[in-house]
């Protein structure tokens, strides 16, 4: 096994350079390994400064993660950080790559900060549900003030170091060799007789007391609103950082970090982070080429097919778009230029990205655009037969059977980053690679499907509107379920969500004998949803209106009942929805459970602080929830009955996460 850290000394000056691939995290064998170091180059004659540097692509770009799970074992990297800032010799952080989390602490700690040009840094421990637990939110403000603390720490963002606001924090950025740049920086240092600049002595970030706690109070009226704890409790560490001593900031910061680390909050985001990273792992047969895709074809016109070109571009790939009528290319095309206009005005991406995506666009008939085609998606009707060159996949883009691969992306193309990679019975290795590899060369997270069209996100939506018609029969009112959802932390509550987006093709699906398809009766009613004005709701310039003739319709067909608690609702509704899931995954459909939880949070707006609705049973209970289940005296027993695999979780004590790993 190699060393964590490495160590050499040149001109004077030791190199630690930590060394744990693939991204330096910041383990316990690497913290261990640097608090050695830093002992040995105190120690050793002739050293006057030390460099703190990563090997590889980056700095250290994080702690690691999956010792989250377990208790922390020592040195923890705060006592790191306080060795690093309290050592004799001036300490300089030379950083490239990325530096987050743990990482960008480390550089805080350090006395001095040098960075390639190139370099990103962030603290995105608010997207785990935690606040940064090394020092971030008492050393930051000291260097930067609230405003640029805050920004860095709330957003979770990656910021450019030579832009505010990270760039306050840098003492030099260079160009080139990173090396030679922080050897010349700790000769200029200790020609100058400069040493030790500990963090938490510095007082820049306090110089306007009353502008700080101004940009306090107008944080914590954003973040008292919102349902996660994570960004209240930044914001009161940083609030601290000004107002107590730094010994009593960092105190308050580790009880808060640890507070955050054993939540349900923390749990289900770092499920998130997880799963996402999980689910595009494919098992493919070994030796299968991964392609290195720079060129695709998109076929058809309309929405879907100018969204994933605009996808695909700002993403850096060339696009060929055709369709058989320039007329409605040209409507197309237009369309994608409003859209990258839209992203820079977001700041999504840059003028210049958008107009260099632009440039990598040809358009033209459709068989015109195939002959150097390295994947070609059919994103419209009508361009099955378009010839192109042979052994060139084809991906089913669009709504459809899929008898080989198909990618379904989750609208809006340019701006959701899920895609269901799609496997039809005659699906070849060669096909799911070229897939995988396009889906990983636009920055989506691919979720494996095999069906022969249906996805994941549509069954389970399906299963949402059922379990709600349900709720219904037995007399519950739809208004007060789209509230328990919303409360729960759902937006997409199931009845306004039908009502936008239309209730006739709703109206079409079937329901078991006794239960009743509640959208067929409002379209028979002339309430056919959000187009026409009235539907579950009635519609106008002010938002939606819960409708007393809706109800009048529903209560005259059905017999009244006793409200529910709202606990219950969302309880009965997510099994309804897991037990779906675990249905998907005993015919083969989906693969694990975490990839039905990515694709709800990715897809439809299942909040990622409640990790998904398989993970969400689970913090609920599968024994509460499946009793809570078969308690439902409700005529689709089928629907409603948990499937076997529950029972032999809670007798063995587990959740749907233990099927993740098989």
């Amino acid at each position: 096994m190699t060393e964590p850290v490495t160590y050499s000394v040149q001109d004077g000056v030791a190199f630690l350079t930590i060394d744990n691939p693939p991204v330096n995290a910041l383990s316990q064998r690497v913290r261990a390994a640097l608090m050695d170091m830093i002992d040995r180059a105190e120690e050793e004659d002739g050293v006057t400064a030390i460099v703190l540097m990563g090997a590889g692509a980056t700095f250290p770009a994080g702690a690691d993660i999956a010792e989250f799970d377990a208790p922390l074992a020592p040195p923890s990297l705060p006592d790191v950080c306080d060795r690093i800032e309290m050592c004799d010799l001036p300490v300089v952080a030379a950083i490239h790559g990325t530096a987050l989390g743990g990482g960008f602490e480390i550089a805080l700690a350090a006395h001095y900060r040098l960075a390639l040009t190139s370099t990103r840094v962030g603290l995105p421990e608010v997207k785990l549900g935690l606040l940064p637990g090394a020092g971030g939110t008492q050393r930051a403000p000291r260097l930067a003030g609230a405003k640029a603390a805050l920004d860095m720490m709330l957003s979770g963002g990656m910021f450019a170091v030579d832009r505010p606001p990270a760039r306050v924090f840098f003492d030099a950025l260079a160009e080139g060799d990173l090396k030679d740049a922080a050897l010349r920086f700790c000769k200029t240092l200790v020609a100058e007789g400069r040493g030790p600049r500990r963090t938490r002595d510095m007082r820049q970030g306090f110089e306007d007391a009353a502008g700080y706690q101004a940009e306090i109070a107008r944080r914590r009226a954003r973040v008292e609103v919102q349902r996660e704890m994570a960004p209240r409790e930044i914001v009161a560490a940083v609030e601290a950082a000004q107002l107590l001593p730094f010994e009593s900031g960092m105190a308050l910061e580790e009880d808060l970090f640890r507070e955050r680390l054993g939540s349900d909050q923390s749990a289900a985001l770092r499920h998130a982070f997880f799963a996402e990273r999980r689910a595009p792992k494919l098992a493919l047969p070994a030796g299968t080429h991964m392609p290195q895709i720079e060129r695709i074809v998109v076929l058809g016109g309309g929405t879907l097919p100018m969204q994933i070109v605009v996808s695909a571009l700002v993403s850096g790939l060339h696009v060929n778009w055709g369709t058989r009528d320039p007329q409605i290319l040209a409507e197309g095309v237009s369309q994608a230029r409003e859209v990258l206009d839209w992203l820079v005005s977001r700041t999504t991406i840059r003028r210049q990205q958008a107009d260099e995506s632009l440039a990598r666009l040809r358009t033209g008939d459709s068989a015109g655009m195939t002959g150097d085609a390295q994947v070609i998606l059919h994103a419209a009707r009508g361009q099955g037969n378009v010839p192109a060159p042979e052994g060139v996949v084809r991906i089913v883009a669009m709504p459809g059977r899929v008898d080989a691969i198909g990618l379904r992306f989750a609208p809006p193309a340019y701006a959701s980053r899920l895609v269901e990679l799609v496997q039809g019975s005659a699906a070849t290795p060669k096909e799911v690679a070229a897939a995988l590899a396009l889906a990983r060369r636009m920055g989506k997270v691919a979720v494996p499907v095999k069906s022969a069209g249906d996805t994941i996100a549509g069954r389970m939506m399906a299963t949402y509107q059922r379990a709600a018609d349900a709720l219904v029969d037995l007399g519950q009112t739809p208004f007060a379920i789209d509230s328990a959802m919303r409360r729960w932390g759902w937006p997409r509550a199931p009845f306004e969500l039908a009502d936008a987006l239309g209730l006739e093709d709703l109206a079409r699906t079937p329901r078991a004998d006794g239960a009743q398809n509640w959208a067929a009766v409002l379209v028979a009613a002339g309430r056919p949803g959000r187009a026409a004005g009235k539907g579950w709701y009635d519609w106008d310039k002010g938002g939606p209106a819960p409708s007393d003739e809706a109800l009048r319709l529903v209560q005259a067909m059905r017999p009244q009942a006793a409200a529910l608690p709202e606990a219950e609702i969302v309880r009965l509704i997510l099994g309804a929805i897991a037990n779906e899931g675990v249905r998907m995954i005993g015919t083969g459909m989906a693969v694990r459970p975490s990839d039905i939880d990515v694709t709800m949070m990715l897809s439809q707006d299942v909040p990622r602080w409640r990790g998904g609705p398989m993970k969400a049973v689970g913090g609920e209970g599968l024994f509460r929830v499946a009793q809570a289940m078969r308690r439902l005296d409700h005529p689709d027993t089928a629907f409603w009955t948990p499937e076997p695999v529950w029972a032999d979780l809670i007798k063995n004590g587990h959740t749907f996460d233990a099927l993740n790993e098989v």
